[in-house]
């Protein structure tokens, strides 16, 4: 039953990742690219909207990433002691995953998410760049780029480290 049990743990751990990962990447890469065909206030509207609504799954998901995770490496796996966690290969490998994977998502909470509100919420930026006065918006939209950029880098290094296990 424990081997079970851990399969299934691994099933939705891999599943919230997917979501996790999957949804920010998609937000940047295929969502915010798409809307570029809008005027800039349509933009503003349905970008504030979907950070709104999305950012609560999308902590969830990578909370219930990190948790499974722990569960995975400690209860369901090698890891009984503190010295486990030091002394092994696998234990190294966990803790330097716990540490990126707890990093990379309270940067998006506290960081990524705020300054994605406060530019989506900044009216005058997008009314601006409607009346032709885009470089004000392209500024804070690059700034935001820039600290999602760091999201990124935290999954793929959570990617390479899933491989080295």
């Amino acid at each position: 039953m424990p081997w079970e049990l851990r399969q299934a743990l691994l099933i939705v751990h891999i599943l919230l990742a997917i979501t996790w990962v999957g949804g920010i990447l998609f937000i940047g890469w295929g969502v915010y690219p798409a809307l570029r065909k809008m005027t800039f206030l349509q933009q503003r509207q349905i970008l504030l909207a979907l950070m709104q609504w999305s950012h609560k799954f999308l902590t969830g998901a990578g909370a219930g990433v990190i948790l499974t995770g722990i569960l995975l490496g400690t209860v369901f796996g090698p890891i009984s002691q503190w010295g486990d966690i030091v002394d092994t290969r696998y234990g190294n490998i966990w803790f330097t995953a716990l540490v990126i994977g707890s990093i990379t998502l309270l940067w998006g909470i506290f960081v990524g998410f705020k300054q994605s509100i406060k530019v989506f919420g900044n009216t005058r930026l997008w009314q601006q760049a409607d009346h032709g006065n885009k470089q004000p918006l392209f500024k804070a939209l690059i700034k935001i780029a820039l600290l999602e950029s760091v999201e990124v880098a935290g999954f793929a290094a959570l990617i390479m480290l899933m491989v080295l296990l």
